[in-house]
């Protein structure tokens, strides 16, 4: 009786330990590591992401703004990685990823670094909201 008095005691503290580590992987898959900001405007998707009506796959994207006439597009161009591949000498497609208008607010000053905002949509997708541009005293909202 005691041997099985013991077994549920030590289930019931595995059981308890095994919930507490997967209810943190979640907090800590999502925490920040949605994506990583490069050099010269490459940002590193971990995650799919949707840009207006797209949606991005996890890979490495070259985030640009340009204008045409009176509309702000940003552009993201998907980025080969290949093996042995290094940051800065890496093949850009030729057909953007995703193409979207935006609208720009100023900002207090320019950004030296690509900066981007997530959201989590009504559909529970993770997508870019807002993208500042190194050199631009405004972010472009999405």
């Amino acid at each position: 009786m005691n041997d099985m008095k013991t077994i549920r005691i030590m289930a019931a503290i595995v059981f308890l330990i095994l919930a507490v580590i997967a209810a943190a992987l979640p907090a800590a898959a999502g925490d920040g590591k949605d994506f990583t900001i490069g050099k010269k405007g490459e940002v590193h998707f971990n995650v799919p992401v949707k840009v207006g009506d797209t949606l991005l796959q996890p890979g490495m994207y070259q985030v640009q703004h340009v204008v045409e006439g009176s509309d702000h597009i940003i552009i993201f161009n998907k980025m080969e990685m290949p093996a042995a591949y290094r940051h800065g000498n890496t093949p850009v497609a030729k057909e953007p990823a995703a193409r979207i208008k935006c609208k720009i607010e100023p900002v207090d000053k320019k950004v030296n670094n690509t900066k981007i905002t997530l959201r989590t949509n009504a559909a529970g997708e993770k997508e870019v909201a807002e993208v500042q541009v190194p050199g631009e005293a405004f972010r472009h909202v999405l």
